[in-house]
């Protein structure tokens, strides 16, 4: 089998889910799990527009459930900054995409 169908199966496979973001904020005793689907279905992943989208999601979602609410505390940009980076590597590395992962490495 050549590598652009393998490829193609691979993309077809990804193309069919929903990655989901989710995040416990760290010394919340009970925090709840915060999730936000990021839908790719609609992108192709074999081109670099399509990885940069996915990027673009990925990043979109992890702001919007490590937002801080409610009244502003010391230090809480900074620790929704933290939660959005670790949420953004997590996402990546679970969907291990090469080109998604290649990157992040060079941002």
């Amino acid at each position: 089998m050549d590598r652009s169908k393998i490829a193609a199966g691979a993309a077809a496979t990804l193309v069919t889910c929903a990655f989901v973001v989710s995040v416990a904020l760290a010394g919340e005793p009970g925090a709840q799990v915060r999730t936000q689907s990021v839908g790719f279905q609609d992108l192709n992943l074999a081109s670099t527009s399509g990885v940069n989208v996915l990027n673009k999601r990925i990043h979109s979602a992890a702001e919007r459930v490590c937002a801080v609410s409610g009244e502003p505390k010391l230090g809480a940009a900074s620790s929704s900054e933290k939660c959005t980076k670790e949420a953004v590597a997590g996402a990546i590395e679970k969907l291990d995409l090469r080109a998604l992962t290649a990157l992040a490495i060079n941002r």
